[in-house]
Parts: structure tokens; C-alpha cells; sequence
């Protein structure tokens, strides 16, 4: 006899409905680049304070989908960046979203250059001032909070 619980596994191993590359931006303060989202209908957490990134075209690598989402919302070539951590996320709505998270080095002096085409604003954030946001995409911030909590959580 299933449950419940058999009915939910089954689904989030089927294929991803999406599958997205996102950007942990870390200046040299360790500070934490995001995007305030644009408030209007259709789009994923509108109004939200978010992480830069986006969808993987067919055949395209996370890793090429993170430099081009990058080139395209920011002006930025992303050279230093590095796989974080990846999570499969069952959105209230239904969908499958795969996320690959990457960390993404950069200097104050990059951020100053950077030509923002998607989003309201962006912002830098000391993990605690993005913890207290409002209106922060919870998936974002669990990824800051990882890394910048990473070696108390994952001593070697």
C-alpha cells in the first residue's frame, strides 16, 4: 500500500520541470550580491530579493548557463566561480525546479562596473542584513547561509 509520502518521492524523481544556474556573489568584504526582483505578475517571487541567475537552455551546461546569465543580467564574465551545492526544490505549484548553485568571486571594483538589465536594484548584504529581509527567495538565501556558514557546518 503507498502513502503519501511514496506519491511525493515518485515525483521529485521524475525529470525537472526547470533547471536553473545561480549565482552566490561574494565581494571581497564578504558581502553578498542580490537582485531586487521586478513586482509584476508572471514571474518567479516578484518583488523579492533574489540571487542573479537563470534557466539552462537545451543542451547547455550549469556551468555555461551561470556565465551567460551572468553576461546577460549583469555585463559580467564570471572566471572565478566554483559548484557550491545543488538542490531539487517541489514549488508549491507543482513544478520540479533543479538549482545549481555556484560561488562567484568578485571585487568591489566588478560590482561598481556591473550594467543590471533584469531586476529593480541590486544591493550588497552581510548574510545577517539578507537573513532579515522580508522578501528574500528562501532557496537564495539558504545558499548564502550556507556558504557563508560552510566551514562551521562542514569542519574538514
Amino acid at each position: 500500500m503507498s502513502s503519501p509520502f511514496d506519491i511525493e518521492r515518485a515525483s521529485l524523481r521524475r525529470a525537472p520541470d526547470r533547471a536553473v544556474a545561480v549565482a552566490v556573489i561574494v565581494a571581497e568584504d564578504g558581502r553578498y550580491l542580490l537582485q531586487l526582483r521586478d513586482d509584476k505578475p508572471g514571474i518567479a517571487v516578484p518583488g523579492h530579493w533574489a540571487l542573479f541567475g537563470g534557466g539552462l537552455e537545451p543542451g547547455e551546461s550549469p556551468a555555461t548557463a551561470l556565465v551567460r546569465e551572468l553576461r546577460e543580467e549583469l555585463g559580467f564574465t564570471a572566471t572565478d566561480y566554483a559548484r557550491l551545492m545543488e538542490s531539487i526544490h517541489r514549488m508549491p505549484s507543482g513544478r520540479i525546479v533543479e538549482m545549481w548553485f555556484f560561488t562567484v568571486r568578485v571585487r568591489l571594483d566588478e560590482i561598481d562596473r556591473m550594467v543590471q538589465t533584469e531586476g529593480a536594484d541590486k544591493a550588497l548584504f552581510t548574510p545577517e542584513e539578507a537573513a532579515a529581509l522580508d522578501r528574500i527567495a528562501p532557496w537564495d538565501l539558504s545558499a548564502v547561509l550556507l556558504h557563508a556558514r560552510g566551514a562551521l557546518l562542514f569542519p574538514r
